[in-house]
């Protein structure tokens, strides 16, 4: 009941958010969100009844109860994904979010990209763990997990929306997130895996559209902002490549991490689809980076940078920069 509560408040929260520009590009994409949230929120209720009926409780942890009911288990694992799927913007349950994202304020796109993402994987191990392994829902997760990864990359290579390419990005990332979770019950890596990668995807994607408010949405704005901003180029460079996995960022300790939650739970060939995806990412994100850095006609703009913004800036950046190192030195 409290999964249900949190995900329907969530989601009235972030449709109003979608579409308080008022304008044509956010009404859209907040009534996209919403229709799409709306359904598959009630499937997702629809299919938590078949839990409650074959498992007498509305406790997570009387789950194993439904390991003699591999049906009953199956019809309310297909609704929790389609539910929380929606939520985390897994394939192919995402097809609400480049609209959302692009359509709402840049401000908006970073919250919905991180709370309400990191929120719907923490979901997900709530509901998972005690699920019984028996009724197949690591292989499910598993083969969501290899196309999200591989879908996110391949449609942010086309993008020259920034906003929209982090979105697909950020699908991409959903995919990484669930590496830990098909390894939990199995290995010891799966729940730490999807707390270090978690904080390490807060830092850098909030960094990385912090960037974009001050740079701009389009590909073209960030043609000699490296030069213009030196310093805010490299934060810039920093979440990318931590975005990447390079390390010794951040978000290469937490890749390592799921990477090994897999392996140990016997998913090579998953953990070797999102080796591969990261070389991927790379040519993803140099396509803001080598602009970056390219001559640019005329002199950039060089707007004032509101005090908030560069704290947010500063820390995000320190964190993805100095945790890697961090945990490099103490991996205990």
């Amino acid at each position: 009941m409290l999964l249900v509560l949190g995900v329907v408040l969530t989601g009235l929260g972030s449709f109003a958010m979608v579409a308080w520009p008022r304008d044509d590009a956010a009404t859209e994409a907040a009534m996209k969100y919403l229709v799409f949230g709306a359904v598959t929120g009630s499937v997702m209720i629809y299919g938590l009844t078949f839990w409650f009926g074959g498992a007498g409780s509305t406790l997570f942890s009387e789950l194993g109860a439904l390991q003699s009911k591999p049906l009953i288990a199956l019809a309310g694992l297909v609704a929790v994904l389609i539910g929380l799927g929606y939520k985390a913007a897994l394939v192919p349950f995402q097809f609400w979010a480049p609209d959302a994202y692009d359509g709402a304020p840049v401000s908006v796109a970073a919250f919905l990209s991180v709370i309400t993402k990191v929120a719907a994987i923490f979901a997900f191990a709530q509901v998972l763990r005690d699920l019984p392994v028996a009724t197949g829902w690591p292989v499910v997760v598993a083969l969501i997990a290899a196309v999200t990864m591989s879908f996110g990359y391949l449609a942010a290579l086309v993008q020259s929306n920034v906003v929209r390419l982090l979105a697909y990005s950020s699908v991409a990332q959903a995919g990484y997130f669930m590496l830990g979770i098909v390894a939990l019950g199995t290995s010891p890596l799966a729940l730490p895996s999807v707390i270090v990668f978690g904080a390490a995807y807060v830092a850098m994607n909030l960094g990385a559209f912090a960037v974009i408010v001050i740079a701009g949405r389009n590909l073209d704005d960030f043609k000699g902002f490296g030069r213009a901003r030196p310093l805010i180029g490299v934060a810039m460079v920093v979440f990318l490549l931590s975005l990447t996995g390079i390390p010794p960022l951040f978000g290469f300790v937490g890749k390592v991490l799921l990477f090994g939650a897999a392996i140990e739970a016997g998913y090579l060939w998953l953990a070797v689809i999102g080796i591969l995806n990261s070389v991927l990412a790379l040519a993803v994100y140099l396509r803001i980076v080598v602009p970056m850095y390219q001559a640019r006609d005329g002199e950039a703009v060089r707007a004032e940078v509101a005090l908030p913004l560069l704290v947010v800036l500063g820390v995000t950046a320190l964190v993805t920069a100095l945790m890697g190192l961090f945990a490099g030195v103490f991996p205990g």
